[in-house]
């Protein structure tokens, strides 16, 4: 018996039956939607089939380099200092053959006086500069490098960051460094970036726009309708429909659409998507000059949308992609990409580690220091009265 029941157990028999009532009533609902969604779907297919190519199969064997990173899930604050650990990795692959790997250990610190919610966006921003400037260095190792994310998902917390009132001439300095790598990352044509958590909605957001109404597609993510209408070892691209629209656009559109507010819809939509970019000083050319796909190289697996610049056909895209062993079976994601992710990923306790090893050293020093002995142990009194006790 799982757990799951035996807690459900627990609860007084009415109100066991109760939420067996409840859970009826929502498998019959979810029944209901999902019988819904597959006639639905069917009109879907004339829009998306001639914009389905195959992978093309490739005898090359490049070298991969994929670059990501991990941060605290939480912040520790037992020092009067507010702070996280950053671990990024890159490796490089070919084919299954793993050639090297390089590592990157960062930490992060505030005052306690900054909000959390400061704290945190300026930390995505540094994660994201420890990533950038790996990835700088394995550009000219490999043939093709991926990156975990868009090239300018950043931005976003550094329109954060600004209405917050906290960017000042340090964050401004790390943001520009990392504006100027990814356009060297950008141009070089031989990088793309794999959105994992994708919340793009732009098949939806595209009906909107054409048909001037909303339609059940805007509420549901591409890669749902996707995992069902593409098969296996095939290419979806979406500018042979929306052609130089940048995706994101879209979204907004289905997003937009989904609340009623149809009128100037597009013109409202470009406003929510070039803003954040407009706030770092990103034209609206850098931005159309990115492309999406939606690759699914495995059966019964959900796509994987890759980001790319307009200096790669989706002709070489799918060429690069087509080789042997670039996709993980079990995820339908890059293998270089899943390996690095699993390397660099920090457990939830670790930051508490890494302060405790600070706190040792520290503590360590009274004994050898006697200038500094009663100022160190008042610190940790009042942080931390057990410590010394």
């Amino acid at each position: 018996m799982s757990e799951e029941i035996i807690e459900w157990l627990k609860l007084p028999q009415d109100l066991q039956h109760r939420f067996f009532e409840l859970a009826d009533q929502e498998a019959k609902n979810l029944t209901k939607t999902i019988s819904e969604l597959k006639i639905q779907l069917e009109s879907l297919k004339e829009l998306i089939q001639p914009n389905i190519h195959s992978l093309n199969e490739s005898e090359i064997t490049q070298i991969i380099a994929a670059v990501d990173s991990s941060r605290s899930p939480r912040l520790s604050e037992r020092l009067g200092i507010r702070y996280g650990v950053i671990a990024a990795g890159v490796i490089y692959l070919k084919g299954i053959e793993k050639r090297d790997e390089t590592f990157r250990a960062g930490v992060y610190k505030r005052k306690q006086a900054l909000s959390q919610d400061k704290s945190k966006y300026y930390f995505d921003v540094l994660s994201t500069y420890i990533e950038r400037k790996l990835a700088s260095e394995a550009l000219d190792k490999c043939d093709l490098l991926i990156i975990d994310g868009s090239f300018y998902g950043f931005v976003y917390s550094v329109q954060r960051m600004k209405r917050a009132g906290f960017y000042g001439y340090d964050e401004e300095k790390v943001v520009k460094e990392i504006l100027e790598i990814t356009e060297e990352l950008r141009k070089s044509g031989k990088v793309i970036g794999v959105i994992k958590r994708s919340h793009t909605r732009a098949l939806g957001g595209y009906l909107a726009f054409i048909e001037k109404r909303n339609n059940p597609f805007t509420t549901i993510i591409d890669k749902l309708i996707l995992s069902i209408l593409m098969p296996e070892r095939t290419l979806f691209s979406y500018h042979d429909l929306i052609k130089n629209d940048p995706v994101q656009l879209y979204t907004q559109i289905a997003l937009l659409a989904s609340r009623g507010s149809l009128e100037n819809i597009r013109e409202e939509a470009e406003k929510r998507v070039y803003a954040p970019f407009e706030t770092i000083g990103l034209n609206r050319d850098t931005i159309n000059d990115l492309r999406r796909v939606q690759v699914k190289a495995y059966k019964n697996m959900p796509p994987c949308e890759i980001e790319f610049p307009s200096s790669i056909s989706v002709e070489e895209l799918s060429k690069m992609l087509g080789q042997k062993d670039i996709f993980n079976e079990a995820t339908n994601l890059p293998i270089a990409l899943d390996l690095i992710d699993s390397m660099v990923t920090l457990p939830a306790k670790f930051t508490e580690e890494f302060v405790s090893e600070i706190e040792g050293r520290v503590l360590e020093t009274i004994t050898q220091s006697k200038e500094y002995q009663e100022v160190i142990k008042m610190f940790f009194t009042l942080l931390n009265p057990q410590k010394l006790y």
